[in-house]
């Protein structure tokens, strides 16, 4: 039985590094008790599904330490303090793909994980690409590949694209889009 609204008392930063911030938020429950959640912030996260024609996306595969393993993905990853959603997918884009988009579609936004991520996730589609690379990150090691746009779906499907972002971008790109692998 709901006694009441939810009601936000406090936030408290534990850690940051780099763009993170660990922090603990206390809530009052309807029923009136105090509970601590911890929430790793992260903000805006940016994938680009880059159709270099209209039948083939660029992917990359790096080396992701969570996962111990290399995992493929579209080009991605954070925005920077005060960088627009649509800045970051254009930046990201250059630094992972190689490529900046003249036409840049807005695909859908998603928060990968609501309950203890303070991140939400933006997708886009890029379409008529011109080489315009920028230097990756220092912590940046990756190959490129372009390939069949129906392979990437199926990577999404079988578990071969892992990453969310990468993961949602590619679905929705290919419900947009009507196409099946």
């Amino acid at each position: 039985m709901n006694r009441g609204p939810w009601t936000f008392v406090r936030s408290t930063p534990i850690h940051s590094r780099g763009k993170l911030t660990l922090r603990e938020d206390v809530w009052r429950l309807p029923t009136g008790r105090e509970e601590t959640y911890p929430i790793l912030a992260v903000g805006v996260t940016v994938g680009v599904v880059a159709f270099v024609d209209p039948d083939h996306v660029v992917l990359v595969r790096q080396f992701r330490h969570l996962a111990r393993g290399d995992s493929w993905e579209l080009p991605g990853g954070g925005a920077v303090a005060g960088e627009s959603p649509d800045d970051a997918a254009q930046r990201e884009l250059r630094e992972e793909g190689g490529y900046r988009a003249r036409r840049l579609t807005f695909l859908c936004r998603f928060f990968p994980s609501n309950a203890y991520l303070d991140e939400t996730a933006y997708c886009y589609v890029g379409e008529d690409l011109v080489a315009d690379p920028l230097p990756s990150d220092d912590d940046e090691f990756f190959e490129r590949r372009v390939v069949p746009f129906r392979e990437a779906l199926q990577m999404a499907l079988d578990d071969r694209i892992t990453e969310s972002v990468s993961k949602v971008a590619l679905l929705a790109a290919g419900l947009t889009r009507q196409i099946t692998p």
